[in-house]
Parts: C-alpha cells; structure tokens; sequence
C-alpha cells in the first residue's frame, strides 16, 4: 500500500497511527520514501502489510512510477484545510493511472 499527496498533508501522520498506533507531536519532511509494517488478520490469514509513505515533492521524480507499480493499493491523501492540496489529486491520479 502507498500513500501519496502533496507534502504536509498528514500522509506520514496515517502510516505513523495505523501501523504504530501511535501519534508524534511533530513530523520532519519525508523525503523519497519511508516504510512502515503492520501485521493484520485477514479471513484467518496473517499478513504483513507494507505501508509505503512517498514524499510529496517527488510528484515527478524518476522513481515514483517504480513505487507505484509494485503497489496494491493507492490511498491518496490530501489536507482539508488546503483547496490546492485537493486539486493536486487530479495529477497524483494521473500519475497512478500511467503505471
């Protein structure tokens, strides 16, 4: 699973609470790619789920496609307090559809 968005949408806040159950008081930039593991059940079956946090500057760097390709499923993230950051969706979605 990756998250993607602009920067300082809460991406990193998600990953940090669902696979830590844990929030920080502050966050620094994430820059390129950060991973996160959380163990679920799911039908019976343990499984190991990666979380993929990607850096909201590198909406056009050269190895996003790469991240998105290998993914499952794409949770894209966005700040409700900032209208650009819901526009930018659009761009993110067409970068998905393009793997």
């Amino acid at each position: 699973m990756i998250l993607l968005g602009n920067g300082a949408v809460g991406k990193t806040s998600i990953a940090t609470r669902f696979a830590q159950n844990s929030f920080a008081a502050s966050y620094k930039q994430t820059i390129g790619l950060d991973f996160f593991l959380k163990n679920i059940t799911v039908g019976g079956i343990n499984v190991a789920l990666q979380l993929w946090d990607i850096g909201g500057q590198t909406i056009g760097g050269k190895m996003i496609r790469n991240y998105i390709y290998g993914a499952n499923v794409v949770v894209l993230c966005y700040d409700v307090t900032n209208a650009d950051s819901f526009a930018d969706l659009e761009d993110w979605y067409r970068l998905v559809k393009k793997r």
